[in-house]
């Protein structure tokens, strides 16, 4: 009688928490990336205007302003989405830094991805074989870049090439 019900209990076990796994994931998914950055509690950078989204094969970036100190919008930040079964659910939020013209070249990241910023002037970043994705900043004198699954080792190599509109190599 004590190994039936050992074995139904293991059963019901084997069960149950899948069941209840499946539905924490559903409910931590959302329909859209927004809808998914905007029900993060507490987030590390409050999202006060979307700018930008990037999307990949169930991978979304989504940049926008944020807020550092008592100026509002002086922020970017960008939030890495990953797409399952039931929608959209936040994998992290990463800062890329102040909307200011001396943050030209600071860049972060993690694992596979690298954002940054460059002047507005450039139109095309690369670092080693990789070609960035340029996110445009409405009225101001930086632009933003992604670059998206790259090796893991490149953020420690920060020698981005920079090249304007012409495909003329820019220094900074």
């Amino acid at each position: 009688m004590k190994k039936i019900t050992l074995g139904f209990v293991v059963c019901l076990v084997i069960v149950v928490v899948p069941l209840i796994y499946l539905d924490i994931k559903k409910s931590n998914s959302h329909v859209t990336p927004e809808d998914a950055l905007s029900n993060v509690k507490n987030p590390k950078h409050d999202v006060l205007e979307v700018i930008d989204k990037k999307f990949f094969d169930g991978v979304a970036y989504v940049f926008y302003y944020s807020q550092v100190g008592e100026t509002p919008k002086n922020y970017l930040a960008a939030a890495r989405l990953q797409k399952n079964v039931y929608g959209w659910q936040l994998d992290e939020i990463l800062g890329v830094g102040n909307k200011e013209v001396s943050n030209v070249g600071m860049a972060s990241g993690k694992d596979d991805y690298i954002v940054g910023l460059a002047p507005k002037q450039v139109h095309k970043v690369i670092i080693d074989k990789y070609e960035a994705e340029m996110i445009t900043i409405d009225r101001e004198n930086i632009r933003a870049f992604l670059f998206h699954e790259v090796e893991a080792d490149l953020m420690g190599q920060t020698e981005f090439q920079y090249f304007d509109e012409e495909g003329n190599k820019l220094y900074y």
